[in-house]
């Protein structure tokens, strides 16, 4: 259930009390003839026209959630004071209407709008659990690296987070992969009324030692050409091109895990000998522009095969998906290439056709594979597919979600079901892990990996 979800009425209302406060900051007016255009009253309300029809017209999630009349009545309140908001708002509340479908694949994308509002560019965030930490900073900031953000404008994070949390659908934990967007941009926070200012924000932190410091960050305006990297991509030390040399990361990046080396490699195995395994990484489920996977899996069975190992270990920890058909029929053989235990690592960046992945190899041999690590990022019950559309004034870029996917049970008399899931089914009552093995701050500070570490102390009983 939506816990963000309030009365239809109450947030009608919520959304016309907030409107003048966030209009009243000339620092939020874009400039140019072009931008006035781009975001004018008009502009907007055409831009809800599009999102009205492929949005709440389309998106099954939404339906299936009964916030669909909800929806409708917050996109028009939205409509009615279209030439009253800021740019900011606007987006953020066609992105929190997006939310009530609760569902991790109706998605308003973050990244993309991040770039369309300002942000600061001193530190960059990534979460542990529940709470965010610096992985990147810039020179003058290192000492913050690996330090916790307690509180924005003296608003503790747990509030912050939970506005974070309302642009999004699905798991918390899902939520949370991309709240640092929100938290990096002063004027976003700003426009729901989470801090006073777009111009600045005061962060503090708490460092390593247990000491708490506070800096103020004045935020870069909008830049369409500001470095693109995914959330994940601040877990990799190494450096993204374009990056320069303004970043410093907390762990240099010969002192990574092995899991969070070579960022852009898609499809990696190695030896590991110390637990007597074969290690298996997939970081998609589809071909990357210089590798096939087709080609890869069949490789990576036959070094399997011949490794002499007698464990495997299939990494997908930071899978975001792909297609769920290329990689059903190979990880279905998968167990039968070692004498020993399946092990196969999640995360709540595990997403998608990754999860089916875990399903399909589940289910081929569930006495034998073990599920290690943290959570996937869904339900076993969502809604995916769907198309990406684009709202060509504000520019934000959405996905609906259209077919269901019940890997509870295989989609049989489920209505609307993916048809590849109905034609091999998917049945099981649980993807938890049954080994717990968070990754921890402290753990990938010391440059370890606590999933490995617990296979390591699994095969040692």
């Amino acid at each position: 259930m939506n816990t963000f979800r309030m009365s239809a009425i109450a947030l009608a209302v919520l959304t016309l009390a907030a409107t003048p406060a966030v209009a009243q900051h000339p620092g939020q007016q874009e400039q140019g003839a072009a931008q006035a255009e781009r975001t004018s009253a008009e502009a907007r309300r055409a831009d809800i026209a599009i999102f009205r029809e492929q949005f709440i017209g389309r998106d099954a999630a939404l339906v299936v959630a009964g916030h669909r009349d909800e929806a409708e009545q917050r996109l028009s309140a939205l409509e009615a004071n279209a030439d009253n908001v800021s740019q900011a708002y606007f987006e953020l509340e066609l992105s929190r209407i997006v939310a009530l479908a609760d569902n991790g694949h109706s998605a308003y994308f973050p990244g993309p709008r991040s770039r369309r509002f300002n942000r600061i560019m001193e530190v960059r965030f990534a979460p542990f659990g529940e709470d965010f930490y610096v992985l990147r900073a810039n020179p003058a900031n290192a000492d913050l690296l690996g330090a916790k953000l307690v509180a924005i404008d003296g608003h503790p994070i747990a509030q912050v987070r939970t506005a974070a949390r309302s642009l999004a659908g699905g798991t918390n934990a899902w939520r949370d992969r991309n709240g640092a967007y929100f938290f990096e941009s002063p004027e976003q926070m700003e426009a729901l009324d989470v801090i006073a200012s777009v111009d600045r924000a005061s962060y503090r932190f708490q460092l390593a030692n247990g000491r708490t410091v506070t800096r103020r960050f004045a935020p870069e305006a909008a830049n369409p050409n500001r470095v693109r990297a995914n959330a994940d991509r601040w877990y990799y030390p190494a450096p993204i091109e374009g990056e320069g040399e303004n970043w410093r990361a907390l762990l240099a990046a010969d002192a990574a895990p092995w899991a969070f080396q070579e960022p852009d490699r898609a499809f990696r195995m190695r030896d590991a000998p110390d637990i007597d395994a074969f290690v298996i990484e997939l970081r998609q489920n589809n071909s990357s522009e210089d590798t096939d996977i087709a080609e890869f899996m069949l490789d990576s069975l036959e070094a399997a095969r011949t490794s002499g190992r007698r464990n495997i270990v299939l990494d997908l920890r930071m899978n975001g998906g792909g297609d769920l058909n290329t990689t059903r029929a190979w990880v279905r053989r998968l167990p039968r290439t070692v004498p020993g235990r399946v092990f196969v690592l999640t995360s709540p960046f595990t997403f998608s056709a990754a999860i089916s992945t875990v399903g399909y190899l589940k289910q081929s041999a569930p006495d034998r594979v073990t599920i290690v690590g943290e959570m996937v990022g869904d339900r076993l019950d969502f809604h995916s597919e769907g198309d990406v559309f684009n709202l060509p004034n504000s520019g934000g870029a959405i996905l609906n979600a259209t077919e269901r996917h019940d890997y509870r049970t295989g989609c049989r008399n489920i209505e609307n079901c993916h048809g590849s899931v109905v034609r091999h089914p998917i049945e099981v009552q649980s993807l938890a892990p049954e080994i717990n093995a968070p990754w921890t701050i402290e753990a990938y500070r010391a440059g370890r990996d606590p999933a490995m570490e617990a296979i390591a102390a699994a095969l040692r009983q």
